[in-house]
């Protein structure tokens, strides 16, 4: 199951748990741009493969800045999730056997395992 499917799961119980917890981020995350900075922080176990080449990027969307591209396989260290400014599932990671971070889309990325939490 790729990491999108299984945070969409996480987030849709998430907001029958917590009463509309899903809209009050995404509305907040609807005042701030693309590119604007996003916290983060280590608070989950999860971790994956790219499902490609693709390249981490310094903010959650496409048209962000590049951090550097890594192929399919790579092996990614999940950290947190957010839904970005346009609602699709990104996550922050470290790439095994290095300390080079950044957001992917969970669609670019397996989930084989681990908790995953929001940022």
């Amino acid at each position: 199951m790729n990491l999108a499917k299984r945070l969409g799961t996480t987030f849709a119980v998430t907001a029958l748990l917590f009463g509309g917890a899903t809209t009050i981020g995404a509305t907040a995350a609807s005042a701030a741009g693309p590119c604007d900075y996003r916290s983060y922080q280590n608070n989950s176990s999860a971790w994956g493969y790219f499902l490609g080449s693709y390249n981490l990027k310094t903010r959650p969307a496409a048209e962000c800045s590049n951090v550097k591209k890594f192929g399919t396989g790579t092996k990614l260290y999940v950290w947190c999730t957010i839904e970005n400014y346009y609602g699709n599932v990104w996550a922050y990671g470290r790439v095994e056997g290095t300390e080079t971070k950044g957001w992917i889309s969970g669609d670019n990325v397996s989930y084989e395992g681990g908790s995953l939490n929001r940022c």
